[in-house]
């Protein structure tokens, strides 16, 4: 979806909501998926996976984990050019792929369903399973904050020299310079520590 937002996005204006137009449609040529198809379909296949844990684990106390804040509440304050944010510069080109403002707050509400999905299947299964709960803890240490600020890199970020300089997402080459790797949005080591100190503490509280 944030692949299909970059590319729609560009050249559009800021308030503009081309990606969430056409996934709520449902033909969009890249991804024939609506949202809400997708939507259920992760409540289906995350329900069938608990289940099979608990199948083969039934006595075993199961911790699901939610995503941290992907993008601030205000999307205007994300800068479109900045590939450390939600932008994405072509290999080999002048062009830079950027996710409109509109698109961006669009992404959080995605982001909070997806979050509300994974802990209703939680509860709905019934087996005393915890879910926790990163998203609220990571408001203000999103994408689009600082360096030194932020939980979720960009699409290119600071990472390990493992991580990609390049990469080929369909179509589209992303390269990313300065340094930097293509981190697509994952949690840095500040927030996988954040993750962990919440995760540490049901760990704890399911064992007593």
């Amino acid at each position: 979806i944030l692949t299909s937002c970059l590319i729609l996005g560009t050249g559009q204006e800021d308030d503009a909501t081309p990606c969430r137009d056409a996934y709520e449609r449902g033909d969009f040529f890249l991804d024939p998926e609506s949202i809400r198809d997708k939507f259920q379909r992760v409540f289906r296949e995350y329900a069938a996976m608990l289940e099979a844990v608990h199948d083969k684990a039934p006595n075993a106390k199961v911790i699901t984990v939610g995503y941290p804040t992907i993008v601030p509440s205000d999307a205007t304050t994300c800068d479109r050019q900045d590939t450390t944010e939600l932008a994405a510069g072509i290999k080999d080109a002048e062009t830079r792929l950027s996710a409109t403002h509109g698109d961006i707050a669009w992404l959080g509400e995605v982001n909070t369903e997806l979050n509300a999905i994974i802990e209703d299947v939680t509860d709905l299964v019934d087996y005393g399973y915890t879910y926790v709960d990163v998203a609220a803890s990571s408001v203000g240490h999103d994408a689009c904050q600082p360096r030194a600020t932020k939980w979720v890199e960009g699409i290119c970020g600071q990472a390990g020299p493992y991580w990609p300089t390049d990469l080929t997402l369909g179509l589209i080459a992303l390269t990313c310079s300065n340094g930097n790797r293509a981190t697509l949005v994952h949690p840095n080591a500040a927030g996988h520590a954040n993750t962990a100190t919440l995760v540490e503490s049901a760990v704890r509280k399911a064992l007593t």
